[in-house]
């Protein structure tokens, strides 16, 4: 008891206070002891063959009753090795009647031996009746046909959704290129393209022939500045996109545009100039896809008024068979930008700029919060390319052991179709830190597209491991 009545009490609370401090200061110091490294990255010049993108073959077929199935399909698939197929399907044996049992079952052997192609390619469709500019002889006479023919086709296009990126037109049309048909005028134009949105799963996009067109079928003057993009909605405006098989061949793209500026158009239908069009092209395919053809013009097939042109429109896919005089062009003429290409052929520069082309600028980690127990993630990812994925793409950030082997999730939900052609943008995800076991890890980076699982190619030197892209790091 004497003791205690001499124990000076006047000193435990600061004694207590000290105490606290103490075992504050080296919980702090046992968390803070976390070393981080991050990789640098450079671009390469390297053709990235990422899905829904690039130089495309055109493959046709002409469904008959004469139809024998045989491995020739198969063995064709087998062979092709680029990203994008177009497929044509000549219906002109069935314009005065159905599509037969046999027809539809040569369509069925045609997709199912493109949708299991081990190179991954997807497909554009066009369904047509006319390959030789005479399609006013050649198609139905009855609209009502036209429409039964789409109702026929649909549930074989969708049962393959999976392997269809978009199909172009509306059957009709020279070439199936919407012009030189009966079935031009507003009211069939409307009525062609509404049935085939309906018919149609809307995973697949649809293209017409000319923004003329697209404006005419949702009588609208300009894009909305909120559009319904990437699958928010179902309507046929966040779907419908654009194909030009005139690419470059003249001011107006051979017939594509006109010379009505947009403060004289009296209807939504009008052709615009060719400034004003790419300008409408500029806004719309941030969200829809655009392609198709370039013909040779001894000035707009120069490199650099080509690249710009193609860049305005964000175009992500072209034949790669027409125009070869643009090609070769392209192949004689040096690429002089500011960039990591600067030295290359302009055809080298183009084929890897078609679609998206994603590029990681920078990795950091920084530590923060009291006790130095938080760790933000920021990567920089630039879109170099021409346009930008217009489909969903899983974006994953992970820990991995260096020695159990073992893997964290990072969330990292990150929505690359937002991040268009030319645009830079930084993105931060957290890491649990205090929830680490000691040791080693490495911090990698990984995107595939939700559809197919395809992983999707960056541009950059840094090699790509069966892990993703090694960004950086931690110790703990």
């Amino acid at each position: 008891m004497k003791l205690l009545h001499y124990f000076p009490f006047r000193l435990l609370i600061p004694v207590c206070i000290l105490l606290a401090i103490f075992f504050f200061c080296m919980w702090i110091a046992s968390s803070s002891r976390i070393t981080c490294t991050t990789e640098s990255f450079s671009e390469s010049t390297e053709y990235l063959a990422n899905p829904y993108q690039g130089f495309y073959h055109i493959i046709g077929y002409t469904l008959s009753d004469a139809y024998v199935p045989t491995d020739s399909v198969s063995h064709q698939v087998k062979s092709y090795k680029k990203s994008l197929a177009l497929l044509e399907i000549n219906l002109k044996n069935y314009r005065t009647t159905e599509i037969s049992e046999t027809g539809i079952t040569q369509l069925n052997d045609i997709l199912t031996a493109w949708s299991q192609s081990p190179s991954n390619t997807k497909l554009i469709l066009r369904f047509l009746y006319d390959w030789n500019g005479l399609a006013l002889a050649t198609e139905p006479e009855s609209l009502d046909l036209i429409l039964t023919h789409m109702d026929q086709v649909s549930p074989l296009v969708n049962q393959h959704r999976a392997s269809v990126y978009l199909m172009q037109g509306i059957f009709t049309g020279n070439w199936g290129e919407m012009h030189h048909s009966h079935f031009m005028d507003a009211a069939s134009v409307k009525t062609l393209i509404q049935h085939l949105h309906e018919v149609i799963d809307p995973s697949v996009y649809l293209s017409v022939r000319t923004p003329s067109q697209w404006r005419m079928i949702h009588d609208l003057y300009d894009v909305p500045s909120r559009f319904p993009a990437f699958g928010t909605d179902t309507s046929l405006l966040g779907r419908l996109g654009l194909f030009n098989d005139g690419m470059l061949g003249s001011e107006s793209d051979l017939g594509t545009y006109g010379n009505t500026a947009r403060r004289d158009a009296a209807t939504p239908s009008y052709q615009g100039t060719r400034k004003e069009e790419l300008i409408f092209q500029n806004h719309l395919c941030n969200y829809v896809p655009n392609g198709g053809e370039v013909i040779y013009n001894q000035n707009l097939s120069e490199l650099e008024t080509s690249v710009s042109a193609l860049r305005t429109m964000h175009v992500s896919y072209l034949n790669a068979d027409y125009d070869s005089r643009v090609y070769e062009k392209w192949k004689k003429t040096v690429w002089t930008g500011n960039d990591a290409f600067h030295g290359c052929d302009g055809y080298s520069y183009v084929k890897a700029h078609l679609g998206y082309r994603y590029v990681i600028r920078g990795c950091d980690l920084k530590k923060s919060g009291l006790q130095k127990s938080n760790l933000a993630l920021t990567l920089t990812i630039e879109n170099t390319g021409f346009s930008n994925t217009l489909k969903p793409f899983e974006t994953s950030v992970f820990l991995k052991n260096t020695e159990t082997e073992a893997y964290i999730y990072v969330p990292f939900n990150i929505d690359l179709r937002t991040l268009t052609g030319g645009q830079k943008k930084s993105f931060t995800a957290k890491i649990p830190v205090k929830d680490l076991e000691h040791g080693s890890y490495e911090i990698y980076f990984s995107v595939k597209d939700e559809t197919s699982g395809q992983i999707i190619l960056f541009g950059n030197k840094n090699e790509m491991t069966k892990d993703g892209y090694l960004l950086g790091q931690l110790e703990k």
